[in-house]
């Protein structure tokens, strides 16, 4: 494999539309006696980058679109079906559902489509990008609700047609986005349909993690939602639609979110077929923003409430650590603050949960580490995941078909800033660059690591200005529904101190103010001795609710050899294990 892209193989990709590709191998076509001609170089372009393999000469790789923002990826246009008498049966369906014939004209082609070898008359929705139409989603024009795609829906619905300033009305389907079309809306609001539906998997109330990917239209879509002044969602009624309100909050934040609520119907296609548009108007003015700051009535909490009252509180996620788990568990929404001695592996631990939470739930992190170049910190998290060393050493290192799938594994689940450009250095920066792996892959964890990095406001007092950030960080952290994992070093302490393991530091031993302890959700030590003569330990010394965890400490085992932190088992012979 060679480690670089050919130029010639990123020149053929970058002019490929999304989607599957064969062409002839720039790199050995030319130089093969027999089948010159055959395409043997496959591509695999989506909106986040290129895959390629060559079946000949086995070249093969990647690359990503750079940065934060997102590239745009070139789609060919497709054709629009030519009309016929037999649409008529599709545009009766759509004025069957009180959708106005300018909408139908506007937003929809008819045509007969194929689905399941059956062919019947169905409705289009067009998907536009600056190439023009790329993708047709198709509805079959009867109650079985028949649904297939030629190229696949990217973004959202109509997403084309927005103007810059223009608020935005954020709807579950092409139908639903039909129906509000066919009213007499503000000249300012687009209506806008998210391409997919709402998420299958479902749990405990939220999206699963593992579908994250598939809200790639949230991010692509950023300048649009950055430029609206209020955004206005108005999903199904039910437990995928609530999910989908909820995730859209946590990516989006709550400063210009409004909700729609059609109380008593599935959706607005439903509400729209029953009571016609003065309805839906009706309940647009009367949207309410979501809940932020401020007093509210217990009415607004009732739902939460009732949750309570049925499932009880909320179950946190396994550290991954049975031991721990018998004191802490992972909620979001809070925030952890860590602490021990320099090289107590406070930060080891704090990437072994991570790690565990990634392989259990699929969670997503994103670091804020100010003492790792990222290369260097995805070199120890893949030592923790396939638990070999990355370097050499007297231990046998990873292979490199291992270090390759780390890496690939590593590029699912975790974004890295980087200070060693232009990362962000602020407590405002770093939150808003964190928004952006919220919005754009749905990350729910937050590691900063560690706090005296970060710049302070010289006018204030340091007191002050720690108690602010911490405040910002939980206000965040709730807001984005992401577990705060915040790295502190203690105030500076004797070796004799050190060396004491009666003696432990905590939340009131971090430099700088008492808010560390008073405003942390959970609080944990990690402790090694410092020659290793007993086991390592992880001390829990906050804990805000009763519910999420207890005070308490661990035994645990820790490899220097690959930084992973297990579950403590007695040792009963030395395996010559190493040290960097």
């Amino acid at each position: 494999m060679k480690q670089e892209t050919p130029a010639l193989v990123r020149a053929v990709g970058e002019r490929l539309s999304v989607g599957q590709h064969k062409r002839k191998c720039p790199e050995c076509h030319h130089t093969r006696s027999k089948h010159k001609h055959d395409k043997s170089l496959s591509l695999n372009v989506d909106s986040d980058g290129v895959r390629y393999h060559c079946h000949h000469c086995g070249i093969s790789g990647g690359w990503m679109h750079q940065g934060m923002s997102q590239a745009p990826v070139r789609r060919d246009p497709i054709r629009l079906p030519k009309d016929s008498a037999s649409n008529q049966e599709a545009k009766q369906y759509l004025i069957s559902r009180n959708i106005t014939e300018s909408v139908i004209q506007k937003h929809t082609v008819q045509g007969t489509y194929t689905f399941n070898g059956k062919a019947v008359p169905a409705v289009g929705f067009p998907y536009h990008s600056e190439e023009g139409v790329v993708a047709i989603k198709w509805r079959s024009a009867d109650t079985k609700k028949y649904y297939s795609q030629q190229n696949v829906c990217e973004d959202f619905f109509n997403l084309h047609n927005y103007e810059e300033g223009n608020d935005i009305l954020l709807v579950e389907g092409e139908m639903d986005a039909l129906s509000w079309l066919s009213c007499e809306l503000p000249e300012n609001l687009t209506v806008m349909s998210i391409p997919n539906g709402a998420p299958a998997k479902v749990k405990d109330g939220k999206v699963d993690p593992r579908e994250d990917r598939k809200f790639q239209y949230v991010w692509r879509a950023k300048k649009q939602l950055d430029s609206a002044k209020k955004i206005y969602v108005c999903f199904d009624n039910d437990d995928a639609g609530s999910a989908l309100q909820e995730e859209m909050r946590r990516r989006l934040g709550t400063t210009k979110l409004w909700t729609v609520d059609l109380p008593g119907f599935k959706d607005t296609s439903e509400a729209m077929a029953a009571k016609g548009t003065s309805y839906l108007l009706g309940q647009l003015e009367d949207s309410q923003p979501y809940p932020t700051v401020g007093l509210y009535r217990a009415r607004d909490f009732k739902k939460e409430y009732d949750i309570l009252y049925e499932e009880g509180q909320i179950t946190g996620s396994s550290t991954g650590l049975k031991s721990l788990d018998q004191l802490i568990q992972i909620v979001p929404g809070m925030m952890t603050v860590v602490t021990g001695f320099p090289s107590s592996g406070k930060s080891d631990l704090i990437d072994q949960i991570c790690l565990n939470l990634a392989r259990q739930e699929g969670l997503k992190t994103v670091y804020c580490s100010f003492e790792k170049p990222p290369a260097l910190h995805m070199a120890q998290l893949a030592q923790k995941l396939m638990d070999q060393p990355f370097f050499e050493g007297p231990s046998t290192r990873m292979e490199c078909s291992k270090k390759d799938y780390a890496h690939e594994w590593l590029d699912e689940h975790f974004l890295f800033m980087d200070h060693s450009l232009d990362g962000p250095s602020t407590i405002e920066g770093i939150l808003d660059t964190a928004s952006a792996a919220v919005m754009r892959l749905g990350c729910r964890l937050l590691v900063i690591d560690p706090y005296n990095f970060i710049e302070m406001p010289s006018e204030e007092r340091e007191t002050d200005a720690i108690s602010k950030m911490l405040t910002k960080i939980q206000k965040w952290a709730k807001s984005h529904d992401v577990h705060v994992f915040f790295i502190a070093h203690p105030t500076k302490v004797s070796p004799d101190r050190r060396s004491d393991k009666k003696v432990l530091i905590t939340g009131h031993d971090i430099a700088g103010s008492a808010a560390w302890f008073a405003k942390a959700d959970l609080g944990i030590t990690a402790w090694r001795h410092p020659q290793d003569l007993e086991p390592p330990e992880c001390h829990v010394w906050k804990v805000r609710w009763g519910w999420i965890g207890r005070n308490g400490h661990c035994k645990l085992n820790f490899d220097k050899a690959t930084g992973r932190w297990t579950d403590f088992v007695r040792e009963e012979v030395d395996d010559g294990r190493w040290d960097f």
